[in-house]
């Protein structure tokens, strides 16, 4: 496997992953009742068990085959709309209590498929979420050339610039050398932006373009710097991991081992009891005004698996975890109290 050393290229998208620079503000209207892109073929087709019809999300590229990465009912659950309700009127809280500037919600069950979103349409700055992306695209690595996740890289001199976390862990030290799978282990689940460096210096550019075209989702303006996202589709990485959808069924596992041991512990796990699990990642962001926090994940209920992503923008970091674990209670309850929890 010959690496890609490509520094202009690894600065970026660090860059894009942790810095502070105030962004161009896009908006990108979300459609996906019907949309085919360069990888990724979406189709609608009823279904015979309500009112509503499906989407079909397969992965081009085969000569006999169309691989099915997810489906989703186009139409929103009626069953979460209490839920939605409580979790609309609590952001009008926090929102008066100036604890946010605005959120955006998406969940989904694993077992019906239903869901339901809240202020579906606005884009944020990805932070750290983005280090998903690259997971996926180095695990894709290791599928067509296998040995990837043992190459051995040394940390030899740090980003120009990296700012600082308000939600430290773990770093890779200068001058020591890790395999591929030590460092995913530092980008992922104790969010480094030196290991994160290191690996972007070393990517598969092409690749790593190739996997927001496959997902269906908007890619970085690399020459402008740009990359905002949706809490709808960044979701979709967590589906397809969870689904084994884009992955095979040994890298999506290493995947979601890898979010389950995120170590990020002020938001979602505050809201559910300690002893659930749960695959998540969490990004921050921000300018001279505003903070942005993040945190999306799959959590592993008995009887109902679900995913829940909540993008946010506040003034003060340090206040939105709160946030977080609010919302994040609330779906718990909702889902303890489903009927479909009790079969």
């Amino acid at each position: 496997m010959v690496f890609k050393k490509v520094n202009l290229i690894a600065v970026l998208i660090t860059t894009i992953v942790s810095s502070s620079i105030t962004y161009y503000i896009c908006s990108i209207k979300h459609q996906e009742d019907s949309r085919l892109l360069s990888g990724q073929l979406v189709s609608v087709i009823p279904t015979n068990t309500n009112d509503c019809e499906y989407n079909i999300s397969r992965l081009n590229g085969y000569k006999f085959i169309r691989p099915l990465m997810f489906e989703k009912p186009i139409c929103e659950s009626r069953r979460y709309q209490g839920m939605k309700t409580e979790i609309e009127n609590k952001i009008a809280e926090f929102k008066k209590d100036t604890q946010l500037i605005s959120a955006s919600v998406f969940i989904r069950d694993f077992e019906k498929s239903e869901w339901a979103s809240i202020n579906d349409t606005e884009t944020y700055l990805p932070g750290s979420l983005i280090k998903v992306f690259g997971l996926i695209t180095y695990l894709k690595m290791d599928e067509e050339h296998p040995g990837v996740l043992d190459k051995k890289l040394t940390f030899n001199s740090p980003a120009e610039f990296i700012p600082d976390q308000t939600f430290n862990s773990k770093h890779v030290q200068l001058g020591n050398t890790y395999s591929v799978r030590e460092l995913l282990k530092y980008m992922i689940s104790f969010s480094d932006n030196n290991a994160t460096y290191l690996l972007n210096k070393n990517v598969d550019l092409p690749l790593f373009k190739k996997v927001f075209a496959d997902l269906g989702i908007p890619p970085p303006n690399f020459e402008k710097n740009e990359f905002r996202i949706t809490a709808r589709d960044f979701s979709t990485l967590m589906v397809v991991i969870y689904n084994a959808g884009y992955l095979t069924i040994e890298h999506s596992e290493i995947a979601a081992e890898l979010l389950e041991q995120c170590d990020f512990n002020e938001g979602f796990k505050k809201g559910i009891p300690s002893t659930m699990h749960i695959a998540h990642k969490f990004g921050e962001m921000g300018d001279a005004n505003t903070r942005q926090l993040h945190e999306s994940g799959i959590f592993y209920f008995d009887k109902k698996p679900y995913l829940l992503t909540v993008l946010t923008k506040g003034y003060d970091v340090k206040r939105i975890p709160n946030v977080l674990a609010t919302i994040s209670k609330i779906v718990y309850d909702s889902m303890s109290k489903s009927p479909m929890a009790n079969k």
